[in-house]
């Protein structure tokens, strides 16, 4: 079915050249003039999102778009010290001219623009709590990994996994409650793992949107707690190459990064190409000793043995971009290979966790993670409709490796291979934009996903499994004045899970006895309920926004929750699924309030939600049966609430000096226990003060330094079985400059992280249970090189 109905979207796109033809030939021209509040002209950048078009104008302030057809096109001007500026344009029967006053402003969020959101206005129509990232915050705060890059944002937290692995967590619910979509497509991987990552290049994400809070309605299923969008850069002009280095050292684990990439337009015909490799040892914590399964064992030279790791991640996109807006095809590859501690795996063994001379050497346990993409990502004009149609293929290949004999299992025929997961996804989504009138539109939406996993192995944890699930949904946003915009929808969704039986062979001193055990029988199930949201957004005064959201959310559970059964070695524990589980409801607020100025930006966004069947993974009472095993965590159903906020601030206390406040809390409570539920993320802040050094020399410009802390308080409300973790204060700081060398600027920034080597826990760190503290001081270097090929 799903196979059938994306092929049915391919044959729809390949009409597309005779609408082409058979439509109007007649086309006209959108120009206009970009000023400050002083008439001065501004050589803003210019961009027209649904043809992914871009200008910048000229030292008068014009700038033109020649060749457009008649239709409605969203404009969005955006420089560097102002505030964004975003209008939709009907054009219809002749040229339009367009006069843009931007309004100045110190403070970097006003900048910038909200592009991935349905409407593709401004990010005060927008109900719900959105927060930008470009690039150049990326670049600075890259931890390796992509998810860490966004952990500095209030209400965003991270599991971590030592080094290399990480995945975000918003608002206190990771998993399959966020959603990640790149270009479009939602990332499919082992992302209910903690120790599984997310498999994306960090070097290849040029703009990040998160939507904190329900973004179901559009989304689907997965978007209970909130959406990060991944999106490219938008393209060149034509004839114009680029090319672009990035490098990167931290001392800590001895990382070196490198990554080339190569951006062009030549005859509308727009690409771009991206290589990254990675290459880090094993990494120091400030610590002697752990604790697995009951054993106090040393850490020799305060590094974790077998911690050490390889990635090379490759992208290519190629594609069109023509009046009618654009197509293009990428095809992507994420590759890693890591170390497993091996002090946390298996039966424990001292000498295992001896060093062998070698600190980059990737031994057994290890994992290897390969994932691999093809989007074809599609705008269309259609008349008075804006057609999105993304298709997408993504293999997703997890192998871990183990002695057999540390597991209790003897000769089999799968050699060391203990654990294979292979996951096929086919995704298609689309979305009909239609303007009504000058105040509002609509979006009718469409997506479908089929998924097929199978396990090899001598160890079990999943089974074999295939998944259908898919949902339609109408959005509309109207606004009622000048200063208020309502916004609304509803949505159906739908699954249905195939799980299939799985027998484990049974072992008694390393040998089978021919007898096995049911890890889990046959199941099916089948899901399908309504859900749907409804906001405003009201600009009081020039300066105050009053944002407002409410809905009620329907998630699935997924094939693991219902069927998992065996040692995750990941996270130290026996995991066991629950095949009766029913799909959970939540009925969710959200509220922000915005004050923007010229040199001041406050935020406050309380939200609370009802969650009627929460589904999560508790630790049980009692040890697993299995060898090599500790705690079992069962998948509980319960009803629960979550509230919480996060407050962020930036003030520009003087030309230069920048003060910048975040805090974050999130309080939950179990309805049916009294309890907390398990790893929530304690109260913490992050206070950041940076200058920007005026220009002293011809050579070095935008020089800036800056400090950063981060308190954490102590978490004691914990679930039943669960560990108290103390809270925690670390510091970082850094220096960045940009040298100008002939007709290149290159970009340079040296930081340190955990620079006092404090011993600390993040109680999200699966790590904690071992009593491994996070890394120790890190001193970090990285040099990115802009290269202008034509």
């Amino acid at each position: 079915m799903a196979q059938r109905l994306i092929l049915y979207f391919f044959f729809i796109l390949l009409l597309i050249p005779f609408h082409e033809n058979a439509g109007q030939s007649i086309s006209f021209s959108l120009s206009g003039r970009v000023v400050d509040e002083q008439e001065a002209p501004l050589q803003a950048i210019v961009s027209i999102h649904e043809l992914g078009k871009s200008v910048i104008p000229n030292e008068n302030g014009f700038f033109e778009f020649q060749d457009l057809k008649p239709g409605n096109y969203h404009v969005h001007v955006t420089h560097i010290g102002f505030k964004s500026f975003s209008k939709t344009i009907h054009i219809l029967n002749g040229d339009f001219f367009l006069e843009v006053g931007l309004v100045e402003s110190e403070i970097l969020l006003n900048s910038m623009t909200v592009e991935a959101n349905p409407f593709k206005n401004g990010p005060l129509e927008q109900s719900q709590t959105i927060l930008i990232l470009d690039r150049d915050f990326i670049q600075k705060n890259n931890g390796g990994t992509f998810a860490n890059a966004i952990e500095k944002l209030p209400g965003i937290s991270t599991i971590n996994t030592g080094v290399g692995i990480s995945k975000p967590v918003i608002r206190g619910m990771s998993f399959n409650r966020i959603m990640i979509n790149d270009r479009g497509i939602k990332q499919e991987g082992q992302q209910w793992g903690a120790d599984h990552g997310l498999e994306i290049d960090p070097f290849d994400v040029d703009r990040v949107e998160i939507i904190k809070g329900p973004a179901s309605l559009i989304y689907g299923s997965d978007g209970m707690a909130g959406v990060i969008n991944i999106a490219p850069a938008a393209f060149k002009q034509n004839g114009e190459i680029e090319g672009h280095y990035s490098g990167m050292y931290r001392s800590n684990n001895d990382m070196i990064s490198h990554s080339i990439f190569v951006d062009g337009n030549q005859d509308d015909f727009v690409f771009r190409a991206r290589f990254t490799a990675q290459d880090f040892s094993d990494y120091r914590v400030p610590a002697q000793n752990f604790i697995y399964a009951g054993f106090l064992l040393p850490i020799f030279e305060n590094r974790l043995k077998n911690t050490a790791g390889k990635e090379r991640h490759f992208s290519f996109t190629g594609g069109v971009q023509k009046k009618w807006g654009y197509s293009t095809l990428t095809v992507s590859g994420f590759n890693q290979q890591a170390g497993i501690f091996a002090g946390a795996v298996g039966i424990p063994n001292s000498y295992n966790l001896r060093h062998d001379g070698d600190h980059r050497n990737i031994d057994i346990p290890r994992q290897d993670n390969q994932h691999y993409k093809v989007i074809w990502n599609n705008n269309i004009q259609f008349g008075k409709f804006w057609m999105e149609l993304d298709l997408g293929y993504q293999r997703n290949q997890r192998k871990e490796f183990s002695f057999p004999h540390t597991q209790g299992v003897g000769p089999n025929n799968f050699g060391n291979l203990a654990l294979s997961l292979n996951l096929d996804v086919l995704t298609a989504n689309l979305r009909l934009n239609q303007q009504h009138g000058e105040n509002g539109q609509s979006i009718l939406g469409f997506n479908l996903q089929h998924s097929l996993n199978q396990h090899r192995g001598f160890e079990f944890l999943l089974p074999n499994f295939q998944s259908i699930m898919g949902g339609i949904f109408y959005f509309r946003e109207q606004r009622l004045s000048e200063n208020l915009v309502w916004n609304g929808g509803i949505r159906a969704d739908g699954a249905a899970h195939d799980i299939e039986e799985h027998l484990q062979p049974i072992y008694v001193r390393f040998q089978p006895t021919g007898e096995f055990d049911q890890r889990n029988p046959d199941i099916k199930r089948n899901f399908l309920n309504m859900s749907g949201s409804t906001g405003l957004s009201w600009v009081i005064k020039e300066n105050l926004n009053v944002k407002f959201n409410i809905g009620s959310a329907y998630r699935i559970p997924t094939p693991i929750e219902l069927a998992s059964n065996g040692v995750h070695h990941g996270n130290f524990r026996h995991e066991i699924g629950n095949s009766e589980l029913l799909a959970e409801r939540s009925y969710q607020a959200d509220l922000n309030l915005a004050l923007s100025k010229k040199k001041l930006y406050v935020s406050f966004s309380p939200f609370f939600g009802y969650f009627d069947n929460f589904i999560y993974l508790a630790p049980a009472p009692r040890f697993s049966p299995l060898p090599g095993s500790s705690l079992l965590w069962e998948y509980r159903q319960n009803n629960a609430i979550f509230t919480g906020g996060e407050i962020m601030m930036q003030l520009a206390i003087t030309k230069g000096l920048n003060l910048s406040i975040g805090a974050e809390y999130v309080h939950n409570l179990n309805l049916d226990t009294g309890l907390p539920l398990p790893l929530t993320p304690p109260f913490s802040t992050l206070t950041g003060l940076e200058y920007k050094i005026p220009k002293f020399s011809n050579s070095i410009e935008n020089l800036y330094l800056f400090v950063e802390s981060r308190w954490a308080a102590a978490q004691n409300r914990v679930d039943r079985n669960e560990r108290i973790t103390e809270g925690f204060q670390i510091w970082e700081a850094g220096l960045g400059w940009d040298l100008q060398i002939w007709e290149n600027s290159l970009q340079l920034q040296l930081s340190g992280q955990n620079l006092t080597n404090a011993i600390y826990f993040n109680h999200l760190s699966r790590y904690r249970l071992l009593n491994l503290p996070e890394q120790g001081r890190n001193i970090s270097f990285s040099i990115n090189i802009p290269i202008g090929i034509r």
